[in-house]
C-alpha cells in the first residue's frame, strides 16, 4: 500500500465523521412542530379578537407542547386585517383597492408565560417585539350581497360554492416570532399577543390624523385570529383549558366577571374553546 493511498482512505474518514458530526448537529438543530391549531391553508379570514373594539391590550392562550423538543421557539400567530388603505371598514361600506404590494407597519409583541396554579397566569419566560408589515384587506366585491356581506371582499380562491363561506370582512395572514430564551420551555406555557390601538395596550396612541378619516387607523382594525371548535382545535399539541386569556375593560370578555378587569388573567369557560391561532416550532439543543 502506497502513501498515496492511505492518505486518501484518511482523508475519506475523516471526511464521514465531519459529515456524521454536521448531520447530528442539523437534526438536533432542526424546528419541530410542537403545537399547532392553525388550519392550512389559510382560509380567507378568520373569527378574530378585535383590540380596539374590544377595549383589549393583551390577548393569549394555553398550550400544551407535545414531543420533548423544547429549545430556540420560533411561534407563528394568525392575525386578522380588516382596515383599508382607503374607504370604509364597515359593514355596508366600500373597501378600495389597495396599491400593490402596499402594507401598513405597526409593532407586536409576544409574551410567553409559565401556567400558575390553577390555571393562573405565571411569571414571564420570553417576550420579543417586533414591527411586521402587515396587508391591508382587498376591496369590496359586488359578489357579496348577502345580509352582512355588504362592504366584504370575495375570495376567489376559497374552495367549494355556497354554503362555504367566500365573502370576509377582514383577511388572513401570519406572523413569525423567534423570542430569546435561554432554558427550555415548559410543557404547558401561555402565549399570548400585545400591541397598542388608539385608546387600548400599554401605550395608547390617542387621537391621531387617521381616526378622522373613514378608513380610520389601521391599527384599530388589527385582530388576533381564532380558532374556534369546529375548526378541529389543535392538530398537534393540545389545549389543556377551554378558557382564553385577555386583559381586557369589558367585562363579557372575563364572561362577565368585573373583578379582573384590565388584568391578564383567563377568561372564564363561556368561550367554549376558542383559541388564539398559534403554531410553536422549538429543537431539541
Amino acid at each position: 500500500m502506497n502513501a498515496t493511498s492511505v492518505r486518501g482512505r484518511s482523508l475519506l474518514a475523516f471526511a464521514a465523521v465531519i459529515v456524521a458530526v454536521l448531520a447530528f448537529s442539523a437534526s438536533a438543530g432542526a424546528k419541530i412542530v410542537v403545537y399547532n391549531n392553525i388550519v392550512e391553508p389559510l382560509p380567507g379570514n378568520f373569527a378574530s379578537e378585535a383590540f380596539e373594539a374590544t377595549s383589549t391590550a393583551e390577548y393569549g392562550g394555553e398550550v400544551e407542547l407535545a414531543g420533548t423538543a423544547r429549545m430556540h421557539p420560533r411561534i407563528t400567530v394568525a392575525m386578522s386585517a380588516w382596515g383599508c388603505e382607503e374607504g370604509g371598514v364597515f359593514t355596508g361600506e366600500t373597501c378600495q383597492e389597495p396599491k400593490p404590494h402596499k402594507k401598513f407597519h405597526w409593532p407586536l409583541t409576544l409574551n410567553i408565560y409559565e401556567v400558575g396554579p390553577g390555571g393562573s397566569v405565571g411569571a414571564k419566560i420570553a417576550s420579543e417585539t417586533h414591527t411586521f408589515g402587515m396587508p391591508y384587506r382587498p376591496p369590496s366585491s359586488k359578489t357579496c350581497t348577502e345580509a352582512g356581506d355588504e362592504g366584504a371582499w370575495y375570495d376567489e380562491a376559497q374552495p367549494g360554492s355556497a354554503p362555504i363561506e367566500k365573502c370576509f370582512h377582514g383577511i388572513a395572514f401570519k406572523v413569525r416570532f423567534k423570542p430569546e430564551l435561554e432554558t427550555a420551555l415548559p410543557n404547558q406555557v401561555i402565549v399570548s399577543v400585545a400591541y397598542d390601538t388608539s385608546n387600548y395596550g400599554e401605550h395608547p396612541v390617542g387621537t391621531a390624523a387617521c381616526n378622522s378619516t373613514v378608513a380610520g387607523c389601521y391599527y384599530d382594525s388589527l385582530n388576533v385570529a381564532v380558532i374556534e371548535p369546529a375548526e378541529g382545535g389543535a392538530k398537534v399539541g393540545s389545549d389543556p383549558t377551554e378558557d382564553q386569556y385577555i386583559n381586557s375593560g369589558w367585562s363579557e370578555e372575563y364572561c362577565g366577571d368585573t373583578e379582573h378587569l384590565n388584568t391578564f388573567g383567563p377568561t372564564g369557560p363561556c368561550w367554549e374553546g376558542d383559541q388564539p391561532a398559534i403554531k410553536v416550532e422549538t429543537s431539541k439543543k
